[in-house]
Formats: structure tokens, C-alpha cells, sequence
């Protein structure tokens, strides 16, 4: 049995508790998780309890929990480009942090998942396709063949991302979302929900519509 913790108690947080839950109710000789709780730094949620699952302090205390593995929650459109810091905030390794994903998700034998990744209900990871570290997809969405989805990355449900398409680090796509075949987007951009992206995003970049169109450009980092 692997002791969890979640990190951030909000909306995607539930939904890793959900596939958990799922996990241990379906039995049989996979791999089996204890939630011990979550931490969060939202001061009036100190204390609380979620789901039936305390919070049990801040995000910077993981390092108090040696016996526990961790994964990241947190991801709304106004934090998806800070996950890297705030996985980096916790003090905690890489091999700390281990992948949830739903048993009625379908991940292909040669897909690859990184550590840190959760993956929702319904979601189907096609074969070749690569998931990095710290991603979280949500419930009913599709990544094709040969795509590579990088590390810190946020799909939300009910997308469709075709074959050999690239996202980028700390990108976030909205629900509803479709991505045709051989198109990037780039780092920390923002894919409105329900857009047609038939080119390439550049990093910094929100888009929306169909055919997506670019609505705000950041400042490059």
C-alpha cells in the first residue's frame, strides 16, 4: 500500500481522489493507495476536510510526510503556468511524486506516462504517445499516436489532441478543445475552451475560436 498525498485541495484535487478511491474499490493485484490527506496553502482551508480527507498544512511541509508519496492538483487557467513552482515549492525529488490514472481510462502499452501525471475517466492515451511529469488530464480526452504532451501540462476534458502533435511545457488546453495533426503549442500558451487549432500556437499565446485565433500574446519570457 503506497501512502498519497495530493497537493491542493480544489476542483482537480477531487477528481484524483475519485480515481483513487476507484482504484482501491476495484481490488485486485495492482498497485493500492492510502489517502492520507491533502496540503494546500489557502489559509481558510487549513483544517478542513475534504471529501472526508483532511488538509493537513501547507505545501512547503511535504518534506514532513517522508513515508508518503505526492501529486500535484493544482491547475486552473489563472495557475497553470506556475506548476513548475509550486511542485518546487514542496522540496520534494522526483521519484517522490507517483502517476494516478483512472481504471476506466485506456493507456495504450507502448504510451509512456511520467511521474507526478494524473489521468481521469474515459481519457484514452493512443499508442507512441508520451505524457511527461506533473500533467494532469481530465475526464473524456484523447491523445493520438506519436503526440508528446511535456511536463507541467494541463488538458482538460473532453479534448481531442490527433497524431503527432506537441504540447508544450506549462501549456493549458480548455475542454472541448480539438488539436489537428502536426501542430505545436507552445510553452505556458492557453487554449480556449472548445477552439479548432489547425496551426501552431507560439509560446505565451491565448487562442480561441474556430478556427482558433490569437486573443492575447504575453510578454516572452
Amino acid at each position: 500500500v503506497t501512502a498519497v498525498v495530493v497537493l491542493g485541495a480544489g476542483g482537480n484535487s477531487l477528481a484524483i481522489v475519485d480515481a483513487i478511491e476507484e482504484i482501491n474499490r476495484r481490488g485486485g493485484t495492482g498497485t493500492r493507495f492510502e489517502l492520507r490527506g491533502f496540503l494546500d496553502d489557502i489559509p481558510e482551508n487549513q483544517g478542513k476536510s475534504v471529501l472526508g480527507y483532511p488538509v493537513l498544512g501547507r505545501i512547503d511541509q511535504a518534506r514532513e510526510f517522508g513515508d508518503c508519496r505526492f501529486i500535484n492538483g493544482i491547475a486552473s487557467e489563472s495557475s497553470y503556468t506556475r506548476k513548475p513552482e509550486i511542485v518546487a515549492r514542496s522540496g520534494l525529488a522526483r521519484e517522490q511524486f507517483v502517476s494516478i490514472i483512472h481504471p476506466a481510462a485506456n493507456i495504450a502499452r507502448s504510451a509512456q506516462i511520467g511521474l507526478g501525471t494524473s489521468i481521469m475517466a474515459n481519457s484514452v492515451i493512443c499508442p507512441d504517445a508520451v505524457i511527461g511529469d506533473h500533467v494532469i488530464i481530465l475526464q473524456n480526452t484523447v491523445v493520438n499516436h506519436h503526440s508528446r504532451i511535456a511536463d507541467h501540462v494541463t488538458l482538460s476534458s473532453g479534448i481531442t489532441i490527433l497524431g503527432y502533435v506537441t504540447v508544450e511545457d506549462s501549456a493549458f488546453v480548455g475542454g472541448g478543445a480539438s488539436l489537428r495533426p502536426y501542430i505545436t503549442v507552445g510553452a505556458r500558451a492557453l487554449v480556449g475552451m472548445g477552439a479548432v487549432v489547425v496551426k501552431d500556437v507560439a509560446a505565451d499565446e491565448t487562442v480561441a475560436g474556430n478556427p482558433a485565433r490569437v486573443i492575447r500574446r504575453k510578454e516572452k519570457r
